[in-house]
């Protein structure tokens, strides 16, 4: 059975899932701008191919106020993060202009799946460029744990995305270079396929912080940011519970 979440007209930022049949082909759609209803992530058949983009995209579906249905097409795709086995993507809404999707997609053995859709006010308005002072006036998911991902929480400007992700699933990876953060910890720089990553153990997980932004700025970001400010909500990262940053 269907489940899924209708949108009130106030949208707040939140996650939202459901389950479904194969998706169908989305009906004709008028042209003019809609408001979002509904969000539901369906099911599909898994991709385990190079390039998992096209299914991700097509298990999600956008109900529209109009009663029309709509996916998101490669084209629509505003950023796209690989963080080893997880994939970020931020995606415009068809005929959707103030509402964007946030989809995070995992690999389970060579199969991805589409773990968890968030929504985010599209961030028009918002300061070209996210650095640690400006982050906290950008749309944000809110950290939310995703069940097999990790603690994942995502903030965004017009152009560019910055992600914090915490896992125990997750591997250190071995950066290009070292940068000595404010806090004193270690953390290893990569670049690849235009995305900057910082990441340092935290307690028994990894964190990285990665983003389509410049280096200095993503210091900037992981010296205002440590996992404790990030997370603190989460279950297990408490105030007077948390674990400690380690290097």
């Amino acid at each position: 059975m269907k489940r899924a979440w209708f949108l009130a007209p106030m949208l707040c930022t939140g996650l939202l899932t459901a389950c479904g049949q194969s998706p169908t082909n989305g009906t004709a759609s008028p042209q003019g701008e809609v408001s979002l209803r509904m969000a539901v992530i369906q099911n599909v058949v898994p991709q385990s191919d190079v390039n998992p983009l096209p299914g991700i995209l097509h298990s999600v579906q956008w109900r529209l106020s109009d009663g029309s249905t709509s996916y998101s097409v490669p084209s629509d795709v505003v950023n796209e993060f690989r963080i080893q086995n997880v994939d970020i993507v931020r995606v415009r809404i068809p005929r959707v202009s103030k509402t964007e999707g946030i989809l995070v997609a995992g690999d389970k053995n060579g199969v991805w799946k589409t773990d968890a859709l968030f929504l985010l006010p599209s961030p028009e308005n918002q300061r070209p460029e996210l650095d640690g002072p400006s982050l906290s006036k950008a749309p944000t998911t809110g950290p939310v744990s995703v069940p097999d991902v990790g603690d994942v929480d995502v903030y965004a400007s017009a152009d560019e995305m910055v992600c914090f992700f915490s896992s125990g699933m997750l591997a250190l990876p071995k950066g290009a270079s070292n940068v000595r953060l404010a806090s004193g910890v270690m953390a290893e720089f990569q670049n690849a396929h235009g995305v900057n990553s910082l990441s340092y153990p935290y307690g028994s997980c990894a964190f990285l912080v990665a983003g389509n932004v410049g280096r200095g700025q993503l210091v900037s970001v992981a010296n205002h940011y440590t996992p404790d400010r990030v997370f603190f909500t989460l279950n297990g990262h408490q105030s007077g519970s948390h674990v400690t940053v380690g290097t």
